[in-house]
């Protein structure tokens, strides 16, 4: 009697602590895979791409193709079971996702945007929200001190978009401009934020301000930029230069943001160039 009772003991310990699929030499690896394809990427930004709740994330690659290890979707804990998203992602294009769904922990034979191997069944085409582009508009080679210097930003709007950014706007003397460039060395990926910083009638200081502003599909803007030569606190190099620009997106989902670098990305901070961004610079040498 003894004996059978300890063989029932083995029996149950062994079923509740294994997994036929976890100890399956011969499994397949599990992954998502498919091919996203941003339209009119000008500079072949990566499309960044991220599964919730496994919290995974990847980038394109040249050919717009990824792939996503599945290898925690079964635990001692349990198996995942349900729809989950999975987003793409570049900054100034619309936020898409498709959603692929889990029994047991493993890919759910009914699905409606992948085949049920966890191959995506179509290409995702991502749209573009904004076009843009930065001139600079005085002669690079002579800088003298104390120039007021203009750089020029075109926006085309293919969707309806609200931007953030950063103006000088002091009453006093009518100014009322864009601010906030990045000069990033690209020998070294020094990164250099620039601000107009002016004065009023008593000498204070007066700085640049956020703002939101909205624009409307097939809007084209030009901002301009002003610069003082004597806040240009950069050394001899080749710098791209580019604008802050945050293009406002509902639904971006923080694990999302966390991801990608977490929130110092969206403000005005070195890490900002570290966004997904198809946005053309210019380029400043500086002897």
């Amino acid at each position: 009697m003894m004996k059978n009772d300890v063989i029932l003991f083995f029996i149950i310990f062994t079923s509740c602590t294994s997994n036929p699929f976890w100890d399956d030499p011969n499994r397949t690896e599990m992954k998502i895979s498919g091919q996203v394809i941003a339209e009119n990427n000008v500079t072949d930004v990566p499309v960044s791409i991220w599964l919730e709740t496994l919290d995974l994330f990847t980038i394109t690659d040249s050919n717009g193709n990824f792939s996503i290890p599945i290898a925690n979707s079964q635990t001692v804990e349990g198996n995942l079971n349900g729809p989950l998203k999975l987003y793409f992602y570049i900054h100034n294009y619309a936020l898409d996702s498709v959603t692929i769904y889990f029994t047991n922990g493993l890919f759910s034979r009914e699905q409606i945007d992948f085949f049920d191997s966890g191959k995506l069944i179509n290409s995702k085409i991502l749209k573009k929200i904004m076009s843009g582009n930065l001139l600079l508009n005085f002669n690079k080679n002579i800088l003298e001190n104390n120039d007021t210097l203009k750089v020029i930003v075109n926006l085309n709007f293919h969707n309806d978009a609200s931007l953030e950014s950063y103006k000088y706007i002091y009453h006093g003397d009518g100014s009322d401009f864009h601010s906030g460039l990045f000069f990033r060395n690209i020998l070294n990926n020094e990164i250099i934020l620039n601000q107009f910083i002016g004065q009023d009638s008593y000498g204070n200081n007066i700085k640049d301000q956020l703002v939101v502003i909205d624009y409307n599909k097939n809007e084209t803007v030009t901002w301009i930029y002003q610069i003082n030569t004597d806040s240009l606190n950069i050394i001899q190099g080749e710098y791209e230069v580019l604008p802050y620009i945050l293009v406002n997106q509902n639904g971006l989902p923080s694990g999302m943001k966390d991801a990608l670098g977490g929130d110092s990305l969206f403000m005005r901070h070195d890490n900002y160039l570290d966004l997904p961004f198809d946005f053309s610079p210019d380029t400043l040498v500086f002897n």
